[in-house]
């Protein structure tokens, strides 16, 4: 039970006019769909440490490319900002930022998402410098595609359901185009799936909780 190939069956036992292959195909779609949204359970986190994994930067290249598992930076953070500055001064290069609960430093980058066959990138708008452990690399991973029974959904079992009959209305031909304002049925099955998959996080996870100045640990000098 949850596996692909049970799935895959369920499926045909409620549209049996539609092949293994055809459901399969469907199925990666809608999987690719719900994958996409991104949850803090599609991050890419070092077991070893869990963080994130470092970025490894060279001084005075500014543009990197990302793994080939990474569909999306979310943020570039550090532990400490590499320098001190005042508002009119190199403002916006760090901005606190909090993540599990811990206090960085979010560093200004900007970033292209993954195409199918193009890696993410990053590019910073100040020298990196020459680092191995420096830089978080805090990314949503790409989906990987199910082209046969034996690759198993990137879901809980729990919530196979909901992505079964996902399939199995996009295969009777129900309406999955929005309606004037309202959503579709398929973006109604993805938030669902999203607040179960975020269920129990940090609802605040990447937000500073109050403002630096109403605080009595702020650090002078930082932003």
């Amino acid at each position: 039970m949850g596996t692909t190939s049970y799935n895959v069956t369920m499926i045909k036992n409620a549209v049996g006019n539609y092949s293994r292959p055809q459901i399969l195909e469907v199925l990666n779609e809608v999987s690719l769909i719900l994958f996409s949204d991104n949850t803090m359970r599609v991050e890419r986190i070092d077991p070893a440490t869990g963080m994130p994994p470092f970025l490894i930067t060279t001084n005075l290249i500014q543009t990197y490319s990302c793994p080939a598992d990474c569909r999306e930076v979310s943020a570039v953070f550090v532990d400490n900002p590499q320098r001190q500055y005042t508002p009119t001064q190199d403002k916006g290069l760090f901005q606190e930022y909090i993540w599990k609960n811990g206090r960085y430093y979010k560093v200004a980058v900007k970033q292209t998402s993954a195409l199918i066959n193009t890696l993410a990138s990053v590019t910073f708008i100040d020298n990196p410098g020459t680092t191995t452990d420096r830089y978080y690399l805090q990314y949503f991973i790409r989906h990987v595609n199910i082209t046969d029974e034996n690759i198993q959904l990137p879901f809980p079992e729990e919530l196979h359901y909901m992505v079964r009959d996902g399939v199995i209305q996009m295969l009777k031909g129900e309406n999955y185009s929005a309606g004037l304002g309202n959503l579709s049925p398929m973006e109604r099955l993805a938030a669902k799936i999203r607040n179960k998959l975020n269920k129990g996080t940090q609802a605040r996870a990447y937000r500073t909780p109050w403002l630096t100045e109403t605080r009595d640990d702020a650090y002078p000098g930082y932003y």
